[in-house]
């Protein structure tokens, strides 16, 4: 019966953490990103328009691709239109984007729950059944490039980054986006962190 109690206890206990866990990702995050932007002196203009331009490492990807689509929705924010195939006025700017997604360590300390029962395992009258909890951990970082294509030389570059728990790629992205274009084309100065919150509402899509 000792037994059958602790069970149902460490069962009850499993489900108060995965009924926070839920409702954690219920509520909204304010998602701080690590920004930092260049400008040369071809400082780029707005509105203006432009086409993507990939990297040989992308050719293989769908045309467009979720990155690319992604990213056209957050530079249509800043004024810039992608021009259409086949269209008669060349696009000004090529613009470069890649999305990088590393694995972490967690930067907080492994956190662990035990709970004893009564048995025998090599002379001792106790055994263990420990639930560790130690999150995964990711970082998302994005990068634009933007080039003059009359000139070939580069008028804005500019990257966000955000470390957290989540891997929910399809929603983080399109935040890391504009905070990555947060000032375009007169961005401050220097590295700077933006702060834009994710709704609750929106659903996870990886």
């Amino acid at each position: 019966m000792a037994i059958a109690s602790h069970i149902r206890r460490f069962a009850l206990v499993c489900g108060l953490l995965a009924a926070g866990l839920l409702s954690g990702c219920a509520m909204p995050r304010m998602i701080d990103s690590d920004v930092q932007s260049f400008t040369t002196g071809a400082a780029a203009v707005t509105p203006a328009s432009y086409r993507f331009e990939r990297l040989p490492s992308q050719a293989a990807e769908p045309s467009p691709s979720p990155l690319e689509l992604r990213a056209a929705q957050a530079l249509r924010k800043v004024g810039l239109t992608e021009t259409a195939q086949g269209a008669a006025e060349p696009a000004r700017y090529a613009v470069q984007v890649s999305l990088q997604i590393t694995r972490m360590v967690s930067p907080y300390p492994q956190s662990g729950i035990g709970f004893g029962l009564w048995g025998h395992r090599d002379g001792d009258r106790r055994s263990w059944l420990d639930l560790a909890m130690e999150p995964q951990w990711y970082r998302h970082a994005v990068r634009l490039l933007l080039r003059d294509v009359a000139s070939g030389q580069i008028a804005y570059e500019t990257r966000a980054s955000f470390d957290g728990p989540w891997n929910d790629t399809g929603n983080l992205l399109p935040v890391l986006l504009d905070a990555a274009l947060q000032g375009f084309p007169n961005p401050p100065a220097g590295a700077r962190r933006v702060v834009i919150e994710l709704p609750a509402a929106v659903k996870e899509n990886d």
